[in-house]
């Protein structure tokens, strides 16, 4: 049996969040595919593995914009985690 990874970052999302979340989901560009990241790992059980492979990026990208977006340190509107982004609160 294998050796599961880290446990992944909750996210909860206020409704504000998600609503702002959900106007930046238009189009392919790479903020669309980080926001409907971070909207996959908001579902309850989500883990980083089956995010990553529903949208076809890797468990490493996942992982990253998860615990940004988690953590405060970065929004999926940033340049790279720990810029700042225009989060709602």
């Amino acid at each position: 049996m294998g050796n599961p990874g880290p446990s992944a970052v909750p996210i909860e999302l206020t409704d504000a969040e998600r609503a702002w979340l959900h106007g930046l989901t238009a189009g392919a560009s790479e903020l669309a595919g980080r926001v409907k990241s971070v909207l996959a790992c908001a579902e309850s059980g989500a883990s980083n593995a089956q995010v990553a492979r529903d949208l076809g990026m890797s468990v490493a990208t996942v992982r990253r914009w998860r615990t940004a977006f988690a953590q405060g340190e970065g929004t999926p509107c940033s340049t790279g985690p720990g810029r700042d982004g225009q989060r709602p609160s």
